[in-house]
């Protein structure tokens, strides 16, 4: 059950996400996604053994981009990430 400190941090974590938006950053969580060796915006360290259905199990650190003048992302972050 969420309590109200749970419900008030995701909302201020929400309102941080959208305040680094309106200045041209977008940050991504994959917490959750299933992972590809393809991934070039991630760094991953691997849980076990390779499987073709790996999912990212914590995050290190997000993905960060950056929006340039043509709303081209740049990567300014690599992803670190555990996948099991």
């Amino acid at each position: 059950m969420l309590t109200k400190q749970d419900i008030s941090l995701d909302r201020n974590i929400k309102r941080l996400y959208h305040e680094f938006e309106e200045i041209g950053y977008k940050i991504i969580n994959p917490l959750g996604k299933r992972y590809k060796e393809t991934d070039a915006d991630l760094e991953a360290k691997i849980s076990g053994d390779f499987k073709d259905n790996m999912i990212v199990t914590r995050v290190l650190k997000p993905v960060i981009y950056r929006m340039v003048s043509n709303n081209d992302p740049e990567l300014l972050q690599r992803g670190i990430v555990i996948v099991e």
